[in-house]
Formats: C-alpha cells, sequence, structure tokens
C-alpha cells in the first residue's frame, strides 16, 4: 500500500485521518473527524432530557463466539445480539485499548512489538502512559462526567497498572480466587524491578525500611496461605474452572454503587490454564512451538480438550452478574454490554491466542441490554469492538461498518519463554504487522510490513483491494 494517500483505516472507515507521530502508531488518534464524533458523544446527554444511565460492561476473557450459545439466555432479559462481532487484536492488551478508545491498535498504539512484550514493564509503563496520552477513553469520560467508576479485573493487564484506572479498582487473583491489595502491587513490582527477593530484602535493609520489610513479610506469608487452598487445583482441572468469576459476583452483590455508575469487569474463566495447575507451562509452550514451525502435534490438542467447560463457566457467571446488576440497579436506566476480548485456536488451525488473526482469535460475542427509551441499534454487516463508545452514544442509531480489520503485530510473549521452552527466540518474521479485512464477500489478509497481500478470499475482495490500493 505504499504510497496509496490515506492510511487504509480511513478507507475503511470513509474518513480522512492525518498520519501519527511514531509513539502514536500508525495513524493519528487526533483527527478533526475523530473530534467532532467525540465532542457528539460526550454532548449526548446534555442535549437530551435522558437522564444519565448507568453502564456496565461485562468482558469474558479469551470467550469464542461459537463457545458462547450460553449467553442466549440474555435474551429473556431484553438483551440485543449483534451477529459477526470481531475483535481487533489476538490478545487481551490491544483489544481492551480499542473498547475502551474506539481506535484501532495502529490507532492507539498500545500494543505488541519486539521491544515490548509480557513480563516487561516498559509494556506496562507505555500502556499506563498512552493511556494517559489519547484524548479521549470511556473509563475517563465517564469519570470527567462525575460517575461512580468501578474497576473489577481478574487480568492483570486491565488495571491501573496498565494505564485502566478508575475510582474504585478491584483486581482479583484468579488463581486464589482473592484479592490483590495495593500493597501487593508495588512490592511485586520493586522485586521484579530490582531482579530477587534477596535483593529486595537487601536493598530496603539498607534504607532500613523496616515497615516495608515486614509488609511485604506479611503478603508472602498471606499468599503462601492462599495458594496452599489451590491445592485441589493441582490436583484435578475441574477445581481449576474457578478463576475468580465466584469472587466477582460476590462483590457485585455487596459494593454500594452510586448511580449512576460505571462498571467494567474483566472474568478469566474462559482463559486458560484449561488443566491442573502445574501443566499450564506445557500449554504454553506447544503453542509457542506452533508459532515457530507452523504444525500441530495432534497430542498437543488434549491442553485444550476442557475449553468447552471453561466457556460454559465464563457464560454462567455473565448471567449471574447480568441478573445481579439488574436486581440491583433502576434496570430501566442500565445499559449492560456482554463480550469478550478475543477467542481462543484450539487446534483448528493454530493454538492458544498468539499472533494469528483466525477466526476463532477474533470473532467474539456481543450482547447488549439498552435502557428504556433508547432506541435499539442497528447493525451493519459487521461490528469491531472498536464501537462500544458508540453503544453507549444514545445519539447513534447504527452500529458496524461494511468492513472491519483486526491487528497483531508479532508473537506477545518474551524471549526466555521460548528458551525455557527448549525452543529457539522467535526470528524477525513473527513480528511483522499483519492486518485482516474482513466484510461482506471480503477477507483479506496484509502483511503490512512486506507491503504484501498474503491472501485473498471473496467475491467482492478484489474490487476492495483495489480501492485500498489506489
Amino acid at each position: 500500500m505504499t504510497g496509496c494517500g490515506r492510511p487504509y483505516s480511513a478507507r475503511l472507515r470513509g474518513e480522512e485521518r492525518t498520519h501519527a507521530k511514531p509513539s502514536g502508531g500508525y495513524w493519528s488518534s487526533t483527527s478533526d473527524t475523530a473530534k467532532r464524533r467525540r465532542r457528539r458523544s460526550y454532548a449526548a446527554y446534555a442535549t437530551s432530557d435522558m437522564p444519565k444511565p448507568n453502564i456496565v460492561i461485562i468482558v469474558l476473557d479469551t470467550l469464542r463466539e461459537d463457545h458462547a450459545q450460553g449467553l442466549d439466555r440474555l435474551l429473556d432479559y431484553g438483551f440485543v445480539k449483534y451477529q459477526n462481532a470481531t475483535a481487533p487484536a489476538p490478545w487481551t492488551l490491544p483489544s481492551h485499548a480499542s473498547m475502551l478508545t474506539g481506535l484501532y491498535p495502529s490507532e492507539h498504539g498500545i500494543h505488541e512489538t519486539k521491544e515490548l512484550r509480557i513480563g516487561s514493564e516498559e509494556l506496562l509503563g507505555y500502556s499506563r502512559l498512552r493511556m494517559s496520552a489519547l484524548e479521549y477513553n470511556i473509563l475517563q469520560k465517564y469519570k470527567d462526567e462525575n460517575y461512580d467508576t468501578v474497576l473489577i479485573s481478574a487480568n492483570s493487564f486491565i488495571s491501573p497498572w496498565a494505564g485502566f484506572e478508575a475510582n474504585r479498582n478491584i483486581i482479583i487473583d484468579p488463581i486464589t480466587s482473592s484479592i490483590v491489595a495495593d500493597d501487593a502491587i508495588s512490592i511485586d513490582e520493586e522485586v521484579k524491578k530490582l531482579g530477587s527477593r534477596a535483593n529486595f530484602i537487601l536493598f530496603n535493609l539498607r534504607k532500613k525500611d523496616i515497615p516495608k520489610l515486614l509488609k511485604a513479610a506479611q503478603i508472602y506469608l498471606i499468599r503462601r496461605i492462599r495458594r496452599l487452598k489451590t491445592f485441589p487445583k493441582y490436583i484435578s482441572e475441574r477445581f481449576v474452572r474457578e478463576k475468580g468469576g465466584s469472587l466477582a459476583v460476590s462483590l457485585v452483590k455487596t459494593l454500594r454503587l452510586e448511580e449512576p455508575f460505571f462498571l467494567f469487569m474483566n472474568l478469566m474463566e474462559s482463559h486458560n490454564p484449561y488443566t491442573r495447575l502445574g501443566e499450564d507451562k506445557k500449554l504454553i509452550c506447544v503453542a509457542l512451538k506452533w508459532v515457530l514451525t507452523g504444525s500441530i502435534d495432534p497430542r498437543d490438542v488434549r491442553f485444550w480438550r476442557t475449553y468447552p467447560h471453561h466457556a460454559e463457566r465464563a457464560t454462567r457467571r455473565a448471567i449471574e452478574l447480568a441478573t445481579t446488576i439488574l436486581q440491583k440497579a433502576d434496570r430501566s436506566n442500565t445499559l449492560i454490554i456482554v463480550t469478550s476480548d478475543h477467542g481462543e485456536l484450539l487446534g483448528d488451525g493454530g493454538l492458544h491466542h498468539i499472533y494469528s488473526l483466525k477466526d476463532g482469535n477474533i470473532r467474539v460475542p456481543l450482547y447488549v441490554k439498552y435502557p428504556e427509551g433508547w432506541k435499539k441499534k442497528k447493525q451493519k454487516p459487521y461490528i469491531s469492538l472498536t464501537d462500544i463508545p458508540k453503544i453507549l452514544d444514545p445519539s447513534t442509531d447504527t452500529l458496524g461498518s461494511d468492513l472491519v480489520i483486526a491487528e497483531t503485530f508479532g508473537v506477545q510473549h518474551p524471549d526466555h519463554l521460548f528458551q525455557e521452552c527448549g525452543l529457539e527466540k522467535p526470528p524477525a518474521d513473527l513480528f511483522y504487522h499483519k492486518i485482516r479485512i474482513l466484510g461482506n464477500k471480503v477477507d483479506i489478509l496484509f502483511n503490512k510490513t512486506l507491503e504484501d497481500v498474503e491472501y485473498v478470499k471473496g467475491e467482492r475482495a478484489q474490487e476492495v483491494l483495489r480501492k485500498l490500493l489506489h
């Protein structure tokens, strides 16, 4: 697409965008069109007689659309089910950033690179800086509108450490199903920065920071006790299916929520581990092997055989949460979204949710319950999760577009993990920026790094490709 004028996102959306600075990703988030769209969203309530609605977003991490049939029970509570919902990225961090900002990963810039990967303190720090620098995200929007904003997350990426911060933040450890204390977070970060617990102790002894050392000792003791309670999870996979969702439901039942409130939740029930504890490292290793070799040993698929049970648990928790919220809040003035941030490959063309834009990774469920008096929004053929801010905008009557995209920028796992699995480091071609373009009779995979079309499928695909390359 060299020399073809506007960035491809602008051509897909029919919008003119200016190019971003290098630190801001491939597109700019400050175009005139984007600014106008956000001003409309901010002004929506001010120009209407509608009371401010309560807003709830429930993200069932790693739930594939074709394993989300249990969510159809939401239809009995007045939810609308949208078809062809697509995640903009195949893993948590960039996809959540897109949900909250309405921008694709190349626009908001929060995604994996060769230098920024899982386990890197720099990745969380970069995400935190980008989220604060971006002009618009719905978490900040509702804070500014004096909502009571609450974040409940069982995924450490969706936390204040990565720039996802509400007025009240509750982080759940999905393994122990317990709340992670703020002190524990700061101490863990310091241990990681210093390289080991021994270095942490020596450093704070030199500083004579005895209170911090005592607090650390208390935290590690409590953690050990909680780990003892996870013993059954080392015996049977059945015990692993509980990943904090029950605690999240209990929290919602007991939390005092001042209306209007904005509640954002991430549940990990459909995320790995799918085996008894102690075996999950093997799942990651066989997924990394697949990424390197492109081939799947049929025996390796066994690590995902229980995925349907974990997905079913996730849908049950979502139903419990939705019914609890509708009983607790003014249901006539509450908007609830239930969706997923990405899927999971189960041996159908790949494994895990890593450097792949196949359907299993990017097709997600999307259910919306609108407040009374709101028109149920119509949909165009495809809906991207970047449309979530539009769902929350009462002045918008249509969601989706004729074309949507999903992006990946490389493997998100660090080199040392490949080495611990006895594998070679990922080569340069596992960090190519790839874009999948989906629409009615359109399916294109484009390698942006090499400016190369990897495949073109569908009756209208060549026509779309010509327009993009003009």
